[in-house]
């Protein structure tokens, strides 16, 4: 009985420690939280909405991908800030990032106070607040804990308990006092919320003008970050000696990156007139927005050994050949973003084992110089074995494509 009174008061008194925290930040701030809508000129309706929040009297943060239809359809779209006293007003873009998704637009003058950017992350296990505008129901502040920088990353994310839903994209995760340690930019259900650390709108907001650029050189600035970008992730997988281990009867990659994680998985050799398969993947599987339509900056590798010796040959190769036929890119990519595939294919000997090797690339259309690459090698053994690896990367050069793909082809080989 008095453990119970106890535990009550005690969820009593810790109840408004959040509570009261959530509502100061919510009095403050209520000011400097905007709605960004997307508004298509046409109907004059709303394409898309998310969250924003004052860091000077007209400088306001979301992300990318809330404006990006703006850029890649300008004469379409037009951007308003909705403040919350019933009218809308213009938004201009003055500097993007996307390989961070985050986006810096100059906004009406703000007459109270906007965020402060914090100068430090908090600790490990502290509380703090995501604010936003979920499932466009009006501005909310959400309690979750801090839990530290996202592991197993390329892209500086972090990690953080709380509901960040649809419609808080863009809007400022803080500390107990209120200071931004990041912006929401994604949700993995169950909790689960990742934000983009308060350090990268600093240099967003540090190499920004003050006037308005026109939407080609933001374009050409978009084309610039993706090019250093893929460049900063394969620099390292082609200059490092990757750590191999064996599957079935060929040799893959295994772990051969922070940022990179493999997985695996096998067939039950018991089956009976059935074929035995082992498989692994590989891959980084963050992707950079840049439209509904495309995305772009992963790296996928796939391998599969296949053992049919209890199959009639005529079964094994069919089987082999559906295998193979089943690749593609890993990423998303419409027609009036990207060329069709240009292939190269050819048997060539690795490892002094036969093998067809098919190498495709298709082009951006709106950013020269990048290109999605997709590798098949399929060996072809005595016997009724095979074993076949595939890659694909996305936005990536031609030169950086066919140096992964060379070191691609002598590492994963047929052992005899």
């Amino acid at each position: 009985m008095w453990y119970r009174v106890f535990c009550g008061l005690g969820l009593m008194l810790a109840q408004p420690v959040w509570a009261d925290t959530a509502q100061n930040v919510f009095s403050n701030y209520q000011d400097a939280l905007i709605q960004v809508q997307v508004i298509e000129n046409q109907t004059q309706r709303k394409s898309a909405i998310g969250s924003g929040f004052y860091v000077s009297n007209n400088l306001v943060i979301t992300n990318y991908h809330v404006i990006a239809e703006k850029i890649q359809q300008q004469q379409q779209y037009q951007l308003m800030a909705n403040l919350g006293t019933g009218s809308n007003q213009q938004l201009d873009i003055i500097a993007v990032d996307v390989i961070n998704d985050l986006a810096l637009l100059r906004a009406p003058q703000l007459q109270q106070h906007p965020f402060t950017l914090a100068g430090s992350l908090p600790a490990q296990g502290e509380q703090v607040f995501s604010l936003g505008n979920p499932h466009d129901l009006g501005m909310v502040v959400v309690p979750g804990t801090f839990n530290g920088m996202k592991q197993q990353s390329f892209y500086p994310r972090l990690h953080v308990t709380g509901s960040i839903n649809p419609g808080m994209s863009g809007g400022p995760s803080v500390n107990s006092t209120g200071e931004v340690i990041g912006v929401n930019v994604a949700t993995a259900g169950n909790q689960i919320g990742f934000v983009v650390p308060v350090a990268q709108v600093n240099t967003l907001m540090a190499r920004a003008g003050s006037t308005v650029p026109e939407m080609a050189v933001l374009q050409q600035q978009i084309l610039q970050q993706l090019l250093a970008n893929q460049q900063q992730m394969l620099s390292p997988l082609l200059s490092d000696a990757w750590k191999m281990q064996a599957l079935g009867n060929g040799r893959v990659p295994e772990d051969i990156a922070p940022f990179v994680q493999c997985w695996g998985r096998s067939s039950d050799r018991k089956e009976v007139n059935s074929i035995y398969s082992a498989s692994a993947s590989c891959g980084q599987s963050e992707e950079i927005y840049l439209s509904q339509s495309l995305t772009t900056g992963k790296l996928e590798m796939q391998f599969e050994w296949l053992d049919g010796t209890d199959l009639p040959p005529l079964k094994f190769n069919h089987h082999y050949q559906a295998k193979i036929a089943y690749s593609n890119a890993d990423n998303r990519a419409g027609k009036r973003d990207i060329t069709e595939f240009s292939c190269q294919s050819d048997i060539v000997a690795l490892a002094n084992q036969a093998t067809r090797v098919i190498f495709c690339v298709r082009a951006y259309k709106d950013y020269p110089g990048l290109f999605d690459a997709l590798y098949m090698a399929a060996t072809i053994a005595d016997g009724q074995q095979g074993f076949i690896s595939h890659f694909t990367l996305a936005g990536v050069t031609q030169d950086n494509a066919k140096a992964f793909a060379r070191k691609f082809m002598e590492a994963v080989v047929w052992q005899s």
